[in-house]
């Protein structure tokens, strides 16, 4: 009798864990963003939000947190319920590095994370400088960076950004120095740059593009070939291959989601993706369009990005020795 009062409360009061599964979602969903409004980050995330959103039909409501170079969003939702409601939209190579750095971290890639969707390379890096500037190519940086060390000052992004690091990798491949001024994200750098208060800026190509067909900024170079801005040569054509990160955007769930959950979320997201005019507008905008959500993918990128990090002391990181 007893077992049988059971069965009934669990399929009255929908106590099955089955048929919670199936009522996912029925309210709206939290994105923590730990990148800053206005860059290319950003904007990805919203554009994303907005018609994943219709898909799953909830809201998708985008939270900005970028303080702690990202920590603190990464630990938020590292901390949330395992239940697909509160969700961290990040480069994934930002929360890699805390993980490098720390790896008792209380945000760790790895450990605390379960991936539900990579878009991978999804934009390339450049190095801006001004339209007015005397330097019009990268070898002017260089020769300048030689001759008056640490003279020079480049608009970077937070703390194990490749919008960072990457100017870390061009320091040891041109054997120079200059001088790393870190700002919240692309955006930020690029207006401190436009407003004279640094020599160049790092950007994503998305942000960028812009003010670079206005005539305001010149690009110098660019970690991949990017699609809106063909005629920036790479760091590698210009002799630098080691700088290239790759930099790749993730929505990543508290580890523990219930994997209906997960595979719920990866499949609305790649739905979301395969919308045509989305797709385009992603495209137009110079959004490389790789999107992985495959366990088998996922796992393999996580695992890469973490190795490819892992080259870096935590100073380089941008992260105190633990």
């Amino acid at each position: 009798m007893r077992l049988k009062i059971i069965i009934v409360a669990f399929a009255v009061f929908g106590l099955s864990p089955t048929l919670h599964a199936q009522s996912f979602p029925n309210k709206p969903i939290e994105l923590v963003v730990s990148s800053s409004p206005g860059g290319g980050i950003d904007l990805i995330f919203r554009l994303l939000a907005e018609d994943l959103a219709k898909v799953l039909k909830v809201q998708v409501n985008v939270v900005n947190q970028t303080a702690g170079a990202g920590a603190i969003a990464a630990e938020k939702v590292a901390g949330a319920r395992k239940d697909g409601y509160t969700l961290l939209g990040t480069l994934l190579g930002q929360v890699a590095t805390m993980t490098v750095a720390n790896p008792k971290t209380p945000a760790n890639l790895v450990r605390d994370f379960q991936p539900i969707a990579i878009l991978h390379g999804y934009a390339a890096v450049i190095m801006v400088g001004r339209a007015d500037s005397e330097f019009k190519t990268l070898k002017d940086v260089v020769a300048q960076a030689q001759k008056k060390p640490g003279d020079l000052i480049v608009a970077v992004g937070p703390a194990g950004t490749s919008l960072t690091l990457e100017v870390e990798l061009l320091k040891r491949a041109a054997k120079i120095d200059i001088t790393s001024l870190p700002f919240a994200g692309s955006a930020q750098a690029i207006t401190n740059l436009l407003g004279g208060h640094v020599n160049f800026a790092m950007a994503s190509d998305v942000a960028a593009q812009p003010h670079i067909k206005a005539g305001k900024l010149i690009g110098l170079a660019v970690d991949v070939e990017s699609t809106v801005l063909p005629d920036v040569p790479t760091f590698a054509k210009q002799g630098y291959p080691q700088v290239n990160l790759l930099a790749s955007v993730a929505f990543l769930a508290p580890k523990g989601l219930p994997e209906s959950t997960a595979k719920l979320l990866g499949d609305a997201i790649r739905k979301t993706m395969e919308e045509a005019k989305l797709k385009e507008n992603l495209k137009g905008r110079g959004y490389n369009v790789d999107l992985r959500t495959s366990a088998a993918d996922l796992n393999k990128l996580i695992k890469e990005e973490v190795d490819k990090y892992s080259r870096f002391t935590p100073e380089d990181l941008g992260w105190k020795a633990q």
